[in-house]
């Protein structure tokens, strides 16, 4: 349930205050880097002593080191390019499409060097590592390198540097960022003790829901132009 309260917080968020993150993006953007800081610095404390965080502290620092924070800002890019662009709620969420990219970005590193650094501590220790475990974090991996020339070109400095044909093409990669993402999702779930069936089902409903937006829409804009 942590991921709904996620995306219940984030889309709130984005609504209301849409206006205010993208006239002052840079302020949300430290905002992130702050509370993204702050998650490493306490996930490595952590490694070395019993410190745990409890109640709602506790549960936002999870939100941020589990990624849904980062991956509720995702799914209101993805739902923002599938949706109908004339509903009031896509125009607001176009509006800030690239800075919900970046702060997606900048809220999914902890995730990325806390697994990693949990890695590498599994094989000092020499414990046991499964397969499932590392196609997980090779996907992760995967996902991670192909997201970080979409987040730097999302950027407003960078994105205007750049003739739009390129752009465009770049961001394409935004597709199998998703797929990944959301098969890397799909192997964590697996990878647990016990398979929790409503997470998997509510991430499933979104991403597969996302997909079939898009190729509805891409259909519907191909019949256009070929009516022209």
């Amino acid at each position: 349930m942590r991921l709904v309260y996620s995306l219940i917080f984030i889309v709130a968020l984005a609504l209301i205050f849409t206006s205010s993150i993208r006239k002052h993006s840079r302020l949300f953007y430290l905002i992130a880097s702050i509370i993204a800081t702050s998650t490493v610095i306490y996930e490595i404390f952590r490694l070395t002593s019993d410190i745990k965080l409890q109640g709602f502290i506790g549960e936002f620092e999870k939100a941020s080191m589990k990624g849904n924070f980062s991956i509720a800002f995702f799914i209101l890019v993805m739902f923002a390019g599938a949706l109908n662009p004339r509903w009031k709620i896509t125009k607001k969420l176009l509006g800030i499409r690239a800075e919900a990219a970046i702060l997606g970005s900048i809220l999914i590193f902890p995730h990325c060097i806390m697994y990693l650094v949990r890695f590498i501590v599994k094989l000092l220790n020499y414990k046991p590592i499964t397969t499932l475990y590392i196609i997980y974090l090779i996907v992760g991996l995967i996902a991670f390198i192909i997201m970080i020339p979409l987040f730097i070109t999302s950027l407003k400095k960078v994105r205007v540097k750049m003739q739009y044909l390129e752009w465009k093409k770049l961001q394409r990669w935004a597709y199998p960022f998703y797929v990944l993402v959301y098969v890397h999702i799909v192997l964590s779930i697996l990878n647990d003790d016990k398979v929790d069936i409503l997470k998997l089902s509510i991430y499933s409903i979104l991403f597969i829901g996302y997909f079939v937006l898009k190729l509805i829409k891409a259909l519907k804009n191909n019949k256009i132009l070929l009516k022209k």
